[in-house]
């Protein structure tokens, strides 16, 4: 489970504990010699499996003894019939149980797949099967992982829909749930996405933007360049590369309309925590994949009908930018105003909407840059652990190291 670290068993203090463990190292090393040496022989016979599956459900993450296991059956499964079939019920049924124990064992895990491999397990027991686990604790990514390659192994059994509602439910129960939001931004873009070129947020944010992109916007970009320029001095001041933490607009954009939905969503998670991570993490990639549906658009070939649709989508990524901030001000940052996520990603924003040319009516570059130089300037003081950071983000010079979530 997350936050119960495992206990130090070579540092119990009372004497009876720690020598009833000194017992169970050497019944294991025991164990384990004998396991060896079976495997030194081939001996694949009943007791020698009997001993490793004895050792495995005390120390599950001896991968030779999965290993021998595997060598053992291997002829087994080959054979088919009544033996496979008996064979294969005992591996997950070994593996249920080492899991009871030990739910994050790598190698127990692994073991499961290669035994579901085999083709001889029942789909549906398996996806009730990790259900459980998540029940158990919605954050084990071993589970989240076996659940995506159970759906794989399921043809259209399972629908990427239903499995999107059954993420959905899992942030319901938990906004912390990192996996779960993990998990939506791989079945929303193979719901929804075809492949489609792009450009990093770097490219962007550095003016990097192909010749695709509107003259006004750049035009904008260059304004705001040399806005920036000349309020942090001469040299690379007035570069805002880094107005994101995600490195990269997605190259499957999500359609607008799904992508609305999906800030609602967020913003719910929001309000219940606005000092989690998780969602945060996942609101980046939804900027990535705004970003990604202009790009789209601005890299199509068509003449005048494609640069009419690039300069929509552009407009209508400024109308996302603008609703965003002014969510974040009128209803995270007026309940909170010291919120640190919410501020720092107002001044992220405004300093996109700055280097794109999308500055509200009524707005410069130059404002929006010196607002998000304010929020920095904020952030310094009220975590002055990353005080560095936000110097460097407001002077044009923290570098993306992240990827956004999603990225392909």
């Amino acid at each position: 489970m997350h936050g119960r670290p495992r206990e130090a068993k070579h540092k119990l203090k009372d004497p009876k504990a720690a020598e009833g463990y000194k017992k169970k190292v050497d019944a294991i090393r025991q164990g384990t010699a004998l396991v060896l040496e079976c495997r030194r022989l081939r001996r694949y016979d009943a007791p020698a499996l009997a001993a490793a599956a004895k050792l495995l459900k005390v120390v599950p993450e001896i991968y030779t003894v999965w290993n021998f296991r595997r060598e053992a059956l291997e002829p087994v499964f080959e054979g088919g019939g009544d033996e496979a079939q008996r064979a294969s019920d005992q591996e997950l049924s070994l593996t249920q149980a080492c899991l009871l124990e030990n739910p994050k064992s790598y190698a127990t895990w692994h073991h499961r797949k290669w035994a579901v491999l085999k083709g001889l397990a029942d789909l549906g027991a398996e996806l009730r099967l990790v259900g459980s686990a998540l029940e158990q604790d919605g954050r084990n990514f071993h589970a989240w992982a076996y659940r995506q390659f159970v759906i794989r192994q399921s043809g259209d059994a399972v629908t990427t829909a239903d499995e999107l509602a059954y993420s959905g439910a899992r942030i319901a129960s938990d906004f912390s749930n990192y996996s779960a939001w993990h998990y939506r931004t791989i079945l929303l873009h193979k719901l929804y996405c075809e492949e489609v070129p792009t450009v990093t947020f770097e490219d962007l944010m550095a003016g990097r933007a192909p010749a695709s992109v509107s003259a006004a916007a750049a035009a904008a970009s260059a304004a705001a360049s040399a806005a920036a320029a000349s309020a942090a001095g001469a040299g690379r001041g007035g570069d805002v590369r880094g107005a994101f933490s995600g490195s990269a607009a997605q190259r499957r954009p999500v359609p607008g309309h799904v992508l609305d939905a999906e800030y609602e969503l967020v913003h719910q998670a929001f309000a219940t925590d606005a000092s989690d991570q998780s969602p945060w993490m996942y609101y980046r990639w939804l900027l990535g994949n705004s970003l990604a549906s202009v790009e789209a658009e601005a890299g199509a070939r068509g003449g005048a009908e494609a640069a009419a649709r690039a300069e929509e989508a552009r407009l209508a990524l400024g109308e996302v930018l603008q609703r965003e901030v002014a969510r974040f001000e009128g209803d995270h940052l007026a309940a909170e105003p010291d919120a640190r996520w919410p501020l720092l990603m107002v001044a992220r924003i405004k300093e996109a909407q700055a280097r794109l040319g999308l500055a509200p009516p009524g707005e410069s570059p130059e404002a929006l840059l010196s607002d998000a130089r304010r929020l920095y300037g904020r952030l310094a003081e009220l975590d002055p652990m990353r005080a560095g950071y936000y110097r460097d983000a407001a002077a044009g010079r923290a570098f993306v190291v992240v990827q956004a979530l999603g990225t392909v």
